[in-house]
């Protein structure tokens, strides 16, 4: 047998074996060629057999075949370098070779049949296959400016040809969607081979891009099924990402998924009004996010009405009334205290025992949690990062700390820029300055072994977001333009092109403006409030400040446009007193007390209150040696209301 009768064998055997998966099979062994491969029976019992095929396919392309002195490899045109998904809903693959030429377009389900039917890629550059994609894409309304959102998955063993292929997708692609006039939503990725979720990926025909996506949803919110996100469409995945603020892995995201293609917050929440029989001046809303409950989209709503707590499940395409649930709570102690930020920050460094010159990066934030109003208060010492939720009256509700290792000179506090510095660094990069932005932020963070300032603040409509490294230097950033509604008529809801209703100005009255406003509607001076809450957001394409304070018995909340200063939305209600409760350390000192254990005994401690349970009590965690221990002890008599000793 000649060479080439081998060579033609050889390929030959591979069509017949896996016609549709050749060239995936030769990328995954085109670096091992020469090596020797053992090939072992495997159990044939095993559900999901195709990985070990492949794997075999892929030892048999890999081997040399010495023949008449001579060694035939496949030819390198054909073989390929690199795996490319576009995911929509139509999920679809590209094969390339090491030229970036098209080797074979594969649809993974019905829809991507229908993108890709009449087209042949073949050799195509992957400029020109990706442009053709793209446009089927918008013709057949599967990307448009109510679903905007595209994942883009990249699979090489070349980690530098894999990110170049990524960044030269998502330029292609926002161009493309630019061009039709579309804020494109973004997601993009660099993964590497997995047999388990490659299998999840070819039973539900999906990529293997989207599925690894799915999973890391599915692993932060328990609540979520793989089952229940795989049908849905790359901007539903996108809008869930956003609003449960998702923590992902090596994925890059740009723009905003729109969520045009359903009811809106507003709707939703008067929808669970309605329900309720309540009125939007008689709750405070507390929370409008998407959710997945039975398998299909809802806005989560979530409203407080003097101290009953409302939970809604709103159908998020039809407003129907997908789940309810109301809680009713005895009143908060401390509620109508009024300790100020300084004091907070104080109570908080007392309770870790530090004092301010030995703690960095101090960030105090006045917040409400389930009703309440309390600061969340974080700081830094050394590598250590503490946050702390102090209430109204001063009373640390929550204290955790978190050891984080170090690594490089950016760890090193002796390169430490400093906030003021990380700041100025960000505006430099933006070409701007500061009196030309709003809402400049900047805090102290910790992102792998390394010491990072996040800084984020707003020129008109765009909003900015910095990383900058511990040295001064810039760690990655991201700015977004906020595109302007087209003015409503409030009379018909048609388009009114001589309204300014809803559109945008270049004016920004700034917190101290947004203070005033709220101040003066509601009849007080600012010696006259505590608590003072402020804001800066956008909401349906202009600046909008929530403004949040308490005087004496009574918690005022307002919406303040800021552009014009006027009140969009003003409210306040009475809250009730509550009788006196045993403190923190009180609590944490009969729990040790029940374990048998002083407190310089104990490690990873944990505390949290929940006074506005029908059943006050704190929450207390901790480790000692090999165990753990749960505590939930009665806030009104520092009884043991639950306990748990575990390995």
């Amino acid at each position: 047998m000649t060479d080439r009768n081998v060579e033609q064998a050889l390929r030959t055997a591979l069509e017949h074996a896996a016609p549709n998966d050749v060239e995936s099979v030769l990328l995954r062994c085109d670096d091992r060629k020469g090596n020797v491969i053992p090939m072992t029976n495997q159990n044939p019992e095993k559900k999901n057999r195709k990985p070990l095929r492949l794997a075999a396919l892929a030892a048999a392309a890999c081997l040399v075949l010495a023949i008449g002195g001579g060694s035939i490899y496949y030819n390198q045109s054909q073989t390929a370098a690199s795996i490319v998904s576009l995911d929509v809903n139509p999920s679809i693959e590209l094969v390339l070779n090491r030229r970036e030429r098209v080797l074979r377009a594969t649809p993974l389900n019905e829809d991507a049949a229908a993108v890709l039917d009449g087209m042949d890629l073949k050799d195509a550059t992957l400029d020109v296959a990706v442009n053709a994609l793209m446009g089927s894409l918008l013709k057949n309304g599967y990307v448009d400016e109510l679903a905007n959102s595209i994942l883009i998955t990249v699979e090489d063993d070349d980690a530098n040809r894999a990110a170049q292929l990524e960044s030269q997708l998502t330029e292609t692609v926002n161009a493309v969607m630019t061009s039709s006039s579309i804020n494109g939503a973004i997601l993009s990725q660099v993964v590497s081979q997995d047999q388990d979720l490659q299998a999840k990926a070819d039973e539900y025909g999906i990529s293997l891009g989207k599925a690894q996506l799915i999973q890391q949803l599915v692993d932060q919110n328990p609540t979520l099924t793989f089952e229940s996100l795989a049908g849905r469409t790359v901007n539903d995945l996108n809008l869930l990402l956003s609003s449960q603020a998702t923590t992902l892995t090596a994925v890059t995201s740009t723009g905003r998924a729109s969520d045009g293609g359903y009811i809106g917050t507003e709707v939703a929440k008067n929808a669970a009004l309605a329900h309720a029989g309540l009125t939007a001046d008689q709750v405070t809303v507390s929370k409008v996010d998407f959710d997945m409950e039975d398998g299909r989209m809802v806005y989560e709503v979530e409203f407080w009405a003097g101290n009953v707590e409302y939970e809604y499940d709103v159908d998020a395409t039809t407003g129907e009334i997908v789940k309810n649930r109301t809680e009713r709570y005895t009143a908060a102690a401390g509620q109508d205290a009024s300790i100020d930020e300084a004091a907070a920050k104080a109570a908080a460094l007392n309770a870790v025992g530090l004092s301010e010159d030995q703690a960095e990066g101090i960030l105090v934030i006045p917040s409400y949690d389930d009703g309440r109003f309390v600061y969340k208060v974080k700081f830094w010492t050394g590598s250590t990062e503490y946050f702390c939720e102090v209430d109204g009256a001063g009373q640390i509700l929550k204290s955790e700390k978190e050891e984080h290792s170090s690594s490089g000179a950016a760890a090193s506090s002796s390169t430490d820029v400093g906030l003021d510095a990380a700041k100025t660094a960000a505006l430099k990069h933006a070409g701007l300055s500061a009196d030309q932005v709003t809402g400049l932020t900047a805090k102290l963070d910790w992102d792998d072994g390394q010491r990072v300032y996040e800084v984020e603040f707003w020129q008109g409509s765009t909003e900015y977001e910095y990383e900058i490294n511990a040295d001064g230097t810039v760690r990655q950033y991201e700015s977004e333009a906020h595109a302007a509604p087209t003015a409503i008529s409030a009379n018909t809801g048609t388009t009114n092109s001589s309204s300014s209703t809803g559109t945008t100005s270049s004016t920004d009255i700034g917190e101290d403006g947004a203070k005033a406003a709220a101040l003066q509607h509601a009849g007080l001076t600012e010696d006259q409030v505590q608590n003072l809450y402020i804001e800066r957001d956008w909401d349906d394409g202009r600046v909008e400040y929530e403004v949040k304070f308490l005087s004496g018995s009574t918690q005022y909340e307002y919406e303040i446009d800021g552009a014009t200063g006027s009140v969009r939305k003003g409210e306040n209600k009475t809250i009730a007193s509550a009788g006196s409760f045993i403190s923190a350390d009180q609590a944490l000192a009969n729990a040790l007390s029940h374990a048998g254990l002083d407190q310089s005994a104990i490690r990873e401690l944990e505390m949290d209150s929940d006074l506005d349970d029908s059943t006050p009590h704190y929450s207390i965690d901790f480790k000692s040696g090999n165990l753990e221990y749960e505590y939930e002890i009665s806030a009104t008599d520092g009884a043991i209301l639950k306990f748990e000793k575990d390995n």
